[in-house]
């Protein structure tokens, strides 16, 4: 088989959990409660051949932080970060979907439970094309005195007049993590229910998806966008 159908595959498989999932929550199959914030991305540059990494500049941003698959607070759970940033043009957006994960070579392909909200990255584990190669995108918290509580609620309230501070990391699949930027942000406006990030629609200016990428991922994201079911139907 070659890599297009067993990606085309494997996809269709990944979309099973989720459509059980989405019976019960129809809004959000997963990330089903999250806090909204905005903030500022400032980008120093880098070598990665994609160029909302490697050109220097500053983004007003919305982001979404968020438990992964809603267990009690007080559980373990994946944490996610969802950024959005303007397109190539006037009225576009770039969706940057990150969770926490390890740093090492493989690692960073491993997503990782936490009670609290850790100072290690938050990572793209798809990588993006670039013109130099495939390109990961991360962000680590900066430490704090306290460490944030994953509760959306407290979890902004721990964010009044204290931004979460992140350094933004590029890396090859397996070279090591080098900073491009820092985020700050701060409570924000939160997302309607309808409200969706789609990192395969909406792309970072230079960067564009591998075919095998987009065919894991289109099938959980079209379930995702695709209408909720009404009361009584089948």
């Amino acid at each position: 088989m070659t890599p297009a159908p067993v990606s085309a595959v494997l996809g269709t498989v990944a979309t099973a959990p989720f459509a059980v999932l989405k019976r019960f929550r129809p809004h959000r199959p997963i990330h089903t409660e999250g806090a909204g914030l905005e903030g500022t991305l400032l980008r120093t540059g880098g070598a990665s051949g994609i160029r909302w990494i490697d050109e220097p500049g500053q983004d007003p941003v919305r982001a979404r932080f968020s438990r992964s698959f809603g267990f009690p607070h007080g559980w373990p759970d994946i944490l996610g970060l969802a950024l959005r940033v303007p397109g190539a043009e006037p009225g576009d957006r770039a969706d940057v979907l990150l969770a926490t994960a390890g740093e090492g070579r493989f690692s960073r392909f491993v997503p990782t439970f936490h009670r609290r909200v850790p100072e290690s990255a938050f990572a793209s584990f798809m990588p993006y094309r670039g013109d130099r190669g495939p390109v990961l995108v991360a962000a680590r918290p900066e430490p704090r005195e306290q460490p944030l509580a994953t509760s959306p609620d407290r979890f902004r309230q721990s964010l009044v007049g204290n931004p979460w501070v992140l350094d933004l990391l590029w890396a090859t699949p397996t070279g090591p993590w080098q900073r491009f930027g820092t985020l700050e942000l701060r409570p924000g406006a939160p997302f309607g229910p309808d409200e969706r990030f789609d990192p395969l629609l909406n792309v970072p200016v230079g960067a564009r998806n591998y075919g095998w990428t987009h065919r894991l991922r289109e099938p959980s994201y079209t379930l995702a966008r695709s209408p909720r079911e009404r009361p009584g139907r089948a």
